[in-house]
């Protein structure tokens, strides 16, 4: 997934999560982060905050599967961007 896509997914994550009545505010610290180390970050440093996004994912992944399935995306792009 190129990087436009990933900031495109990260601004639908962003848009979900404010309909959400759960506190999100470390969520969106944490998407906003990804976005801006998308450029010049290396691999590993990618793929830890994918698996930190994907932690988030597991808290969300019964009462809101659609900011969960965001997040295994923004995820799954970061950390194959390592690969």
């Amino acid at each position: 997934m190129p990087h436009t896509e990933i900031r495109k997914t990260i601004g639908e994550l962003k848009a979900e999560l404010e309909q959400t009545p759960r506190e999100t505010e470390a969520l969106e610290k944490k998407l906003e982060e990804a976005g801006a180390r998308l450029e010049g970050d290396s691999s590993d440093t990618l793929h830890e905050l994918a698996e930190s996004l994907r932690r988030e994912a597991d808290e969300f992944e019964v009462e809101h599967p659609r900011v969960t399935a965001l997040i295994n995306q923004v995820a799954t792009a970061l950390s194959n961007l390592g690969i």
